[in-house]
């Protein structure tokens, strides 16, 4: 089976405070762009007592063993459905989305494999769907989203969603630049201070459409600590509104920049920009 794990942007990203379990809250809007990884994966039954995942990508950049989030929601399915019989497990990833890009591919590959298994193993959705919901929470705050994939208000740690029927990019090209940078997420955190008492409050749960109101709320919180330790992404952000984007953002933690523009070729110029500087570019 092949299967196509698609990457998001984030549109506003806003901390609310830091949790008591060491996360934090958060406020966003999840918006799927088409930009994918793609996933080889076999499964068969085993003449073994034990199952066995083999992984491999052209991206030695992931790692390759259990500590892989692939591995994981596998590791976690099966214990979670009590799978008793003994399988194989072949995956393949091919990397599209950039590594520590703030574009969720890991979390989406996730997603991708554990709805697959969901399918293969013939589980209720509707009986299951608290099991669900933990297992894509317990390997990445993002993955419950990319069993969704369409707009969606999200909060909590980003299990909270509210999908968004008229929050559309459509009429728009979305152009995507990361500078070959990698972003963890717990570099992007450290500076912030948000602390357990402070609770922050924001209208990003008020916004249901893009237009130019709504734009000025779709704030991004990294973005100050993020641009300080890199600040060629701020230049970026810069540039992008100078191409001619009606908006440009950080997405997620970063490193990817993202510019919306009006449809008719406007961001194809900016695009042939960075392709020449040879970053990483994707128009959407």
């Amino acid at each position: 089976m092949n299967i196509k794990a698609p990457a998001k942007i984030n549109l506003g990203l806003k901390i609310i405070n830091k949790r008591t379990d060491g996360f934090h809250n958060l406020e966003t809007i999840f918006y799927p762009i088409k930009l994918a990884d793609e996933i080889s994966f076999e499964i068969s039954e085993s003449n073994k007592n034990n199952n066995s995942v083999f992984f491999n990508s052209d991206n030695k950049f992931i790692p390759h063993d259990r500590n892989n989030i692939c591995f994981k929601v596998i590791e976690i399915f099966f214990k979670t459905f009590h799978i008793t019989n003994f399988y194989n497990i072949k995956i393949f990833l091919r990397k599209n989305i950039p590594v520590g890009g703030g574009l969720g591919g890991g979390s989406s590959d996730a997603a991708a494999i554990l709805k697959y298994l969901i399918s293969y193993f013939k589980i209720d959705i509707t009986k299951s769907k608290k099991e669900i919901l933990n297992i894509a929470l317990s390997v990445g705050s993002d993955v419950p989203f990319f069993l969704i994939h369409k707009p969606c208000f999200a909060s909590g740690r980003g299990e909270n969603l509210s999908i968004l029927k008229d929050f559309s990019l459509e009429t728009y090209d979305i152009i995507l630049v990361n500078p070959n940078l990698h972003i963890s997420t717990k570099s992007a955190f450290e500076g912030l201070n948000f602390s357990e008492e402070e609770m922050r409050h924001y209208d990003l749960k008020n916004v249901t459409v893009f237009d130019k109101s709504t734009i000025p709320l779709l704030v991004n919180d990294f973005e100050i600590n993020v641009f300080n330790k890199n600040p060629e992404l701020e230049i970026i952000k810069k540039e992008l509104i100078d191409f001619g984007a009606l908006f440009a953002s950080l997405s997620g933690s970063g490193a990817t920049m993202f510019g919306i523009f009006e449809k008719g070729g406007v961001a194809e110029t900016a695009f042939n920009y960075y392709k020449s500087k040879n970053y990483f570019t994707f128009i959407s």
